[in-house]
């Protein structure tokens, strides 16, 4: 993750204690509003667990600058949710991923 994101995957304990595999997870990265990491942000995921796996919506900032995408996983595992988390924290235009 670039030295501007705030957040990693959580715990594997907390994944398993809140959520039921299989089952579907959301996750959400902020960045700029620009097609480059838009298209980071969705190639990252669907490589990670695959693009039949991902559905995607997004909402822009106030003034336009900014977006949050927001990705949601048909994960099987919690091994899905911490590889998508780990994959996104390396798109360099990432400012936070939850």
């Amino acid at each position: 993750m670039s030295g501007r994101a705030s957040s990693v995957a959580p715990s594997v304990e907390l994944l398993l204690a809140t959520h039921v595999f299989p089952g579907e997870y959301t996750v959400k990265a902020f960045g700029p509003a620009d097609d480059g990491f838009r298209a980071d942000v969705l190639a990252t995921a669907a490589a990670a667990i695959g693009a039949d796996r991902v559905r995607t919506s997004e909402r822009a900032s106030r003034h336009g600058r900014k977006i949050c995408i927001t990705l949601t996983l048909s994960v099987e595992t919690v091994d899905d949710v911490v590889r998508v988390y780990d994959r996104i924290s390396e798109v360099s235009q990432l400012l936070m991923l939850l």
